[in-house]
């Protein structure tokens, strides 16, 4: 400290404890596994509109269930999804190969559809000359032009090409920077610049005349799993939903289908369990019973016991009534698996109420959905929610519609009964990880300890003040303690900082009971 021999002002600048911010990536976000007609299969694409996932995957496809599921998704209040393609195997993206315009009309440029699938069988293009005459322009165009028959559908135009490797617009690069659609390879041609440029003129190449596309063999569920392991760079927790699953099993189908819908489903458990911050929603087959569906459930925890307790997922039942929108008669409807739209509503639900808030109840009506496959008894209510491995109803209610009416994991232990206790635990825990990502490094004294208390406990004080932890005070909502008495001094000498933290979780009022009497003429209130 500093010594003054006279009055006077003096100004020290001094290092306060700060506020440690980072940003938000505790926010879940949704995450599909399926298969789709187009679209990128080596990793996760994300979307945040319906006609965004409809220019990179396609539209409504009844041979795609994920198409749907994205279509409910987004009609459910959803805002960002990951979607993730599986393919099964033989499937080949389609190419044509190209020649030059030498004599010899060596090949110069193969193009290929910019993903597998047998949707790139319905393209073409059209070498376009520019004025200078060592250079060309591409046209892509879509269906109907396989014909011969020049259509307006031109889907997009890649202008001043050029042969040459050192060139700034060597065709290489340029196509395979601005194309949604095709990618180009050189074939590097031994005929002299200019021949060695494709004939420029109105011949139309249908991508898939020399290589057809393929959309493959069914995904199998060792497709799925690594389809799931794609997931595994994403920071944000997900709520996972493998949209074929439901589909593979139907009432009149084989018991191996069951149970390979059965497998692939406890994969995404065990994949959620393992990632630490994923979180799994289920849905039953088509066409069950409530007994059915409760068996089903039981089945389902038996195929993931030994990597989950099932903490980390929920399952629901029935499946929905929506309108078919893909037909021209009015009425027309279709049965939708529900995952896809509950997976919608725990999203809209997190950006309304919060991750503590559990998505069910009569605020978390169903987007689009007209009725139910299976109406319920109250006795059948009863037994799905106090189930061995619960299930989460949905349901009509009247004067709210069809209503998600369950709020429960499929784990048999108390502790981790509620959807929202779990996804609480893990929107915390990531972000008091991201909140102590400075620490690493840093010395490991007091004055780490206090930053560290202070990023962790403002963090908290707004998460309760929200409405997420239970208690009248700060200290009876949560504490955090890191000091001396978690970190010892063999734990500074083996690099290690112990953070305590302890946590009063908002639970559901999942029953409400009201107690009436009746007064006599002589009573009072």
């Amino acid at each position: 400290m500093a010594t003054y021999s006279r009055p006077g002002v003096f100004i020290e600048e001094v290092e306060l404890p700060q506020t440690i911010e980072v940003a938000d990536s505790g926010q879940a976000i949704g995450a599909f596994v399926g298969a789709l007609p187009k679209g990128p299969t080596t990793v996760p694409v994300l979307v945040d509109t319906w006609a965004k996932f409809t220019k990179i995957f396609g539209t409504l496809n009844d041979a795609y269930p994920t198409t749907w599921a994205a279509y409910n998704f987004f009609a459910n209040g959803g805002r960002q999804l990951y979607v993730k393609r599986v393919t099964g195997s033989g499937a080949a993206s389609a190419q044509t190969m190209i020649t030059d315009s030498s004599t010899n009309q060596l090949n110069t440029i193969l193009l290929q559809a910019a993903n597998p699938g047998s949707w790139g069988n319905a393209l073409a293009v059209q070498i376009r000359p520019t004025t200078d005459p060592t250079r060309f322009s591409l046209a892509v165009f879509g269906a109907p032009t396989i014909a011969g028959n020049l259509t307006s559908n031109l889907l997009e135009q890649i202008p001043d090409l050029s042969m040459s490797s050192t060139d700034p617009r060597y065709f290489v690069t340029t196509i395979n920077t601005s194309s949604s659609y095709i990618i180009a390879y050189d074939q590097h041609s031994a005929s002299t610049a200019p021949t060695n440029m494709p004939v420029v003129g109105t011949t139309l190449y249908a991508i898939g005349s020399t290589t057809a596309g393929t959309d493959g063999a069914t995904p199998t569920r060792s497709n799925y799993a690594v389809a799931l392991g794609a997931l595994d760079p994403i920071n944000n927790p997900l709520v996972i939903n493998n949209t074929d699953a439901p589909y593979i099993y139907t009432t009149s189908g084989s018991g191996t289908d069951r149970s390979n819908a059965l497998n692939i489903m406890s994969d995404v458990v065990a994949y959620c369990e393992g990632r630490g911050d994923g979180f799994a929603v289920l849905e039953t087959p088509a066409g069950l019973s409530a007994a059915d569906a409760e068996q089903f459930a039981v089945d389902l925890a038996a195929a993931y016991a030994g990597s989950s307790n099932g903490t980390r997922a929920a399952i629901y039942y029935p499946w929905l009534v929506i309108p078919d929108v893909k037909r021209s008669v009015p009425g027309v409807t279709r049965l939708q698996a529900p995952g896809a739209s509950v997976v919608g509503q725990y999203l809209a639900t997190d950006a309304s109420r919060g991750v503590f808030k559990t998505p069910a109840g009569l605020g978390n009506k169903i987007a689009l959905a007209v009725a139910t496959e299976h109406p319920f008894s109250n006795a059948e209510l009863d037994t799905l929610n106090t189930a061995t491995r619960p299930i989460n109803a949905i349901r009509q209610v009247p004067g709210a519609g069809i209503v998600i009416m369950g709020g429960r994991t499929m784990d048999t232990d108390v502790r981790n009964r509620y959807i929202n206790i779990r996804r609480s635990l893990t929107y915390i825990e990531k972000e008091c990880k991201d909140l102590t990502q400075f620490a690493v490094f840093e010395n490991n004294d007091t004055y780490l300890w206090t930053k560290i208390n202070v990023a962790i406990t403002n963090f908290l004080a707004a998460y309760w003040q929200n409405g997420g932890l239970r208690g009248a005070t700060a200290a009876q909502a949560f504490y955090v303690k890191c000091d001396s008495t978690t970190t010892s001094a063999t734990d500074i000498s083996n690099g290690l900082v112990n953070i305590e933290v302890g946590v009063a979780l908002q639970y559901p009022a999942e029953f409400v009971v009201i107690k009436i009497g009746q007064l006599t003429g002589s009573a009072t209130a």
